[in-house]
């Protein structure tokens, strides 16, 4: 019976090999009797040929089914002679034009080589090598049936890898479309890049004149100062001794109006003396005219009263003139007092603020003098 490996799959693809094909194991020895492949070959109808090995197990030859039979048979004689001689002999005749491929070959470069056989050996069995010393005949319908399933494999791969190519394009026309996007987007943030940077350079230079402004104005400060360093210490201190002795001239002020109250005082005080002893006076002329009219002596005496009363009066008069400048003088004095006391807060303000500016002047000699180093 014939032995059948490696039945087919019902899936074939381009990379299938022979190997993985239904093959027919029928290999014997080249000292095989003619006989046992006949007998073989008539038991079993479907076999296509038989592969003849050398004494190495190596393929001396393949005879086909075809080949044998019409050898046999069209040769006088030809069973009584070929039936009891061994298989090479035949072989030696008919065994010689065979196809061997390697078990790993394409089914594809098969069914090419196989094809390109001439016309009379053309459908002939194809010898496969599937291992060392091992050799197995592939039928070429079965190679036929392999092919075609080979390129309906091949085919939905195609139309499979078109659909995929088609996804792809469609993927690639919206990725497409997506980078036509980000290049519309890259170019507009390039054009604005391009306006920040001029923006940029624009305000670079802005500030670079304004550095150099700065430098200038900051060597004319470090100018000014050093003039400042020089007169205004100076001036400070000029200023420092006129404020002081303009309060002290305030303070002299001050003191001599206080002297000048305490003297109004005693005059006060003078006057009211006076009021009082030209009081006592007319009392004292009023008495003597009273006694003077008593006495009845008049004459003399009346008169000295009568100008005794005058000098009173014209005393009475006086102090109370005194008094009214007193009165004055004390007021002007104490006007001026006043006055001389708002001048020596204003004088001392003045003075605080000289100090202050001092300060300041010599803090801004420092900074300037950071700046310099």
């Amino acid at each position: 019976m014939t032995t059948l490996t490696n039945p087919p799959t019902p899936t074939l693809s381009i990379h299938t090999k022979l190997r993985d094909l239904a093959l027919v194991d029928f290999q014997v020895s080249e000292s095989t009797p003619c006989e046992n492949v006949v007998r073989r070959l008539e038991d079993d109808p479907t076999l296509s040929g038989v592969v003849v090995l050398d004494e190495q197990s190596q393929v001396r030859g393949m005879l086909t089914r075809r080949a044998i039979l019409e050898w046999m048979l069209s040769k006088p004689y030809g069973l009584e002679v070929f039936l009891k001689r061994p298989i090479s002999s035949l072989a030696e005749f008919q065994g010689q034009g065979f196809l061997l491929l390697p078990g790993d070959c394409d089914v594809i470069e098969a069914a090419s080589q196989a094809f390109r056989r001439p016309q009379e050996t053309i459908y002939d069995p194809v010898v496969v090598e599937v291992g060392p010393q091992d050799y197995r005949l592939l039928d070429v319908p079965v190679l036929l049936v392999a092919q075609s399933q080979v390129h309906l494999a091949t085919q939905r791969k195609l139309e499979e890898q078109q659909e995929e190519m088609k996804r792809i394009l469609a993927e690639l026309e919206q990725e497409k479309n997506r980078s036509l996007q980000y290049a519309r987007d890259l170019e507009r943030q390039k054009a604005e890049i391009l306006s920040q940077n001029i923006a940029l350079e624009r305000e670079r230079r802005q500030a670079q004149q304004r550095s150099e402004e700065l430098a200038r104005l900051n060597a004319r400060i470090i100018e000014i100062s050093s003039v400042l360093s020089e007169k205004g210490k100076s001036t400070f201190a000029a200023t420092f001794a006129g404020v002081e002795a303009v309060r002290r001239l305030f303070q002299e002020i001050a003191d001599s109006n206080q002297e000048l109250s305490r003297e109004l005082k005693e005059i006060n005080t003078i006057v009211d003396v006076i009021v009082e002893v030209a009081g006592y006076i007319r009392l004292l002329s009023f008495n003597a005219a009273v006694e003077a009219n008593r006495s009845g002596g008049g004459g003399g005496f009346g008169a000295i009263a009568q100008e005794i009363r005058k000098l009173a009066g014209r005393t009475t008069e006086a102090s109370n003139r005194i008094r009214g400048l007193a009165d004055r003088i004390q007021r002007q004095s104490q006007a001026t007092l006043q006055s001389a006391q708002a001048s020596a807060e204003v004088v001392q303000s003045l003075y605080q603020q000289a100090q202050s500016a001092q300060v300041a002047l010599e803090e801004l000699q420092a900074l300037l003098e950071q700046a310099r180093i």
